[in-house]
């Protein structure tokens, strides 16, 4: 399963912001420090996102427009401190800009070039209004590889049953038990390819191994649903919303197709390969440190891997390995993995060779993008750089526990369990029957529309009350053994609890709350640093901010 998140990983890109640095006229700039600049267009643009981020919960009053400007020149004057000691020329920000470049140049080309097409047809939103409207109930068995799902494919064939090969495959008791029942679900609940294999059985039908991002599913539909009345206005008004569901849907459906095309036709130099592993492997602290000395060691033009003529040298190979962020270096498990690895870093330089052909890079909101990204990666360090001159000493800690005894609570634990159904007419037969004597944990089996419920018996474990939001107060009051009143977190969703445990509240020990203390401290003194460090540099590179100006711009929303 590790294997497949880490080639998906490799792929999958972000979405950036773009706020320009360069002035289309010099008078529409609102606020600038050296060659970083916020003009009248990103200064509104940042404002309706902030407006819309918010729940539209502020005006463009000249307090709020001065907040916003603010926020995002701040990112600017950090970077710019973050020029003046140097920290844009270290290793690690070099790796990040190209890591930077090529998420965004990749991802670009799998939007202008491989995914163009992508188009959303009036029949397709007519099915898939029927699918938001259509609950399914299924089971299946889960591997992780190509092959052993193939196998169990093949035992199925043959006449062994889902309910045998289930107690095989899965750990989870209710999964063991039940044949690999992953109860009801509808469109937007699973992996996206998972649900569309499942919407295209029949009841009864088993599905060969689907390619989800976890691995390989068989699929077996039990049970199918539609709401019986669908009406036109009913569609008119959520006509907007599933066409942005399916188009995002057959892009990554599509991206996917494009993963695994390029993953089944790569032909690897197993001697090259075999190699390169032992080499990793036999060098374990050199290659996950990225030692510079290593990396170029690794350097040849001998030939890796190949793909429809493109060709990835070992060369290529430590380019990449340099810009890959580590998180995925340390996710690397074993030979497989590392193959997995592999393959990841060759559609990355395939994707980016490819975007460098067709220019992708001289257009102008790519560079802004990567330039924007990486001032933001900037504006951290140079916060980081701040923690380093911040330290609390024994009595600082003392001191700011006492004044702050509030803060340093622990709250009341819960262990609840829950049955979530989707009307309140059958929340309310829920609970009679529970007042009768009816058994919780067999009502959860039964009615609950949360799959993960079913793994757990609807048991939440220990949480802070807190989670509970608005209803904390409610589910405090419960005592062990108690059911709750019906809660209605949102349409279509109503909830019985069940109190199985309670940890009292009480107030923190210093010893006990001395780390949140000290990170309490930190922020303290962070943020009173970076204001005078924003001030600083601000004077030093006769920071612009034309409040005249800023007060004459009107905000279209």
């Amino acid at each position: 399963m590790r294997d497949h998140l880490i080639l998906l990983s490799c792929l999958l890109c972000f979405s950036l912001g773009a706020l320009s640095c360069q002035d289309k006229v010099e008078s529409d700039v609102l606020a600038r420090i050296n060659e970083y600049s916020i003009t009248e267009v990103h200064f509104e643009n940042a404002f309706k996102e902030y407006y819309f981020r918010t729940g539209r919960a502020i005006s463009a009053n000249p307090s709020t427009k001065l907040s916003v400007l603010n926020a995002k020149f701040d990112n600017y004057v950090l970077a710019t401190y973050a020029e003046d000691k140097k920290l844009d020329k270290t290793e690690a920000a070099f790796q990040k800009r190209g890591e930077i470049e090529r998420r965004v140049l990749n991802e670009e080309y799998l939007n202008q070039i491989i995914l163009k097409d992508i188009q959303v047809s009036e029949e397709e939103l007519n099915q898939y209004f029927v699918r938001f409207n259509t609950t399914l109930k299924a089971s299946h068995l889960f591997a992780n590889d190509l092959t052993s799902a193939n196998i169990l494919y093949e035992r199925l064939k043959n006449g062994e049953s889902f309910e045998k090969l289930a107690k095989e495959v899965f750990q989870t008791p209710y999964l063991a038990n039940n044949g690999g029942d992953i109860g009801r679900f509808t469109t937007d609940e699973m992996d996206i390819a998972f649900e569309e294999a499942a919407f295209g059985l029949k009841v009864g039908e088993i599905s060969k191994p689907v390619p989800t991002a976890q691995g390989y599913s068989i699929i077996k539909l039990t049970d199918r649903f539609t709401k019986p009345i669908l009406s036109k206005n009913e569609f008119a008004i959520k006509k907007a919303e599933i066409a942005s569901y399916v188009y995002k849907k057959k892009k990554e459906l599509a991206t996917r197709e494009h993963l695994y095309n390029f993953r089944d036709n790569l032909e690897f130099n197993s001697e090259v390969f075999d190699a390169l592993w032992n080499k990793m492997n036999e060098n374990y602290s050199s290659a996950v440190s990225k030692d510079s000395e290593f990396i170029s060691g690794l350097k040849s033009d001998e030939i890796l891997a190949s793909y429809k003529g493109f060709e990835f040298t070992l060369e290529d190979f430590s380019t990449e390995y340099r810009f890959t962020p580590l998180s995925l270096i340390n996710a690397i498990e074993g030979k497989d993995g590392f193959e997995n690895f592999v393959i990841g870093t060759a559609l990355r330089a395939y994707l980016f060779k490819n975007a460098k052909e067709a220019n992708l890079q001289d257009q102008p909101l790519i560079r802004e993008s990567v330039d924007e990204t990486f001032y933001s990666y900037l504006a951290q360090q140079a916060i980081e750089d701040l923690k380093k001159s911040i330290s609390n000493t024994d009595e600082e800690l003392r001191i700011a526990f006492q004044k702050n005894q509030e803060r340093f609570y622990k709250p009341l634990e819960v262990n609840l369990s829950r049955i979530v159904v989707e009307t309140e007419e059958k929340a309310s037969s829920l609970i009679t029957q529970l007042q009768s004597g009816a058994d919780f944990i067999s009502l959860v089996e039964k009615h609950t529309i949360v799959n993960e419920d079913l793994l757990t018996s609807g048991e939440l474990g220990f949480k802070s009350v807190r989670n509970y939001g608005s209803y904390s107060a409610k589910i405090s009051e419960l005592k062990i053994g108690e059911i709750s009143e019906i809660i209605n977190y949102q349409t279509g969703q109503y909830t019985i609890y069940k109190m199985n445990g309670r940890i009292e509240g009480r107030p923190y020990t210093f010893d006990e709350a001395k780390e949140s203390v000290h990170a309490f401290l930190m922020d303290q003194k962070l943020n009173d640093l970076k204001e005078k460090t924003i001030q600083d540099v601000k004077e030093k590179h006769n920071a612009l901010i034309d409040i005249e100006k800023l007060n004459k711009v009107t905000i279209q929303i």
